[in-house]
């Protein structure tokens, strides 16, 4: 009953009704503002992403050839980049990628041609187009290297393109 006399006494002073002696007091209720945090700037999803760069790496191959003869040549070189990665809604940034590649062949006079295969992973961080960090990536591939190695040295400048999952932060 007593929330009705308040709701009459409410209604009878928006209208400028005289209100009776033993009516109850009037609130009104206040309006108020909650803050809440601003939405985030980030990726929305998670995807598959790839990258494309030259690895690159240098090493000294031992050559089992006698002065002037045919032998074998081995070593192993470790490979390395910076893979510029592209990710959805914006993100991107540069992973290090890195692996060994065992390499061996023929060679006479020190020198020859050697091949091997390289597994090259890296797991990076991309940011979003505000600068901050969007999620982490994961890249790995395998690479196939086949070149000539002058006087038991190489120097390996191979292209790979690498592939992955990029992980949105929450």
């Amino acid at each position: 009953m007593n929330n009705i006399m308040a709701a009459a006494a409410l209604i009878a002073s928006q209208i400028g009704a005289p209100l009776p002696v033993d009516a109850p007091a009037v609130v009104v209720p206040v309006a108020t503002a909650k803050a809440v945090d601003a939405p985030r700037a980030a990726a929305t999803s998670s995807s598959y992403v790839s990258a494309s760069g030259t690895l690159s790496g240098s090493g000294y191959l031992y050559c089992s050839a006698p002065q002037n003869g045919s032998g074998w040549m081995n070593g192993s070189v470790n490979l390395t980049a910076n893979m510029p990665v592209n990710g959805p809604d914006g993100v991107n940034g540069y992973v290090p990628v890195s692996g060994y590649v065992n390499l061996s062949g023929s060679c006479q006079n020190g020198g020859g041609f050697v091949s091997g295969s390289a597994f090259v992973s890296g797991y990076g961080t991309l940011y979003g187009r505000d600068g901050r960090t969007a999620g982490t990536v994961r890249l790995d591939g395998s690479v196939f290297v086949n070149q000539y190695a002058s006087s038991s040295f190489v120097w390996v400048n191979q292209f790979a393109t690498l592939t992955g999952y990029f992980t949105a932060n929450p």
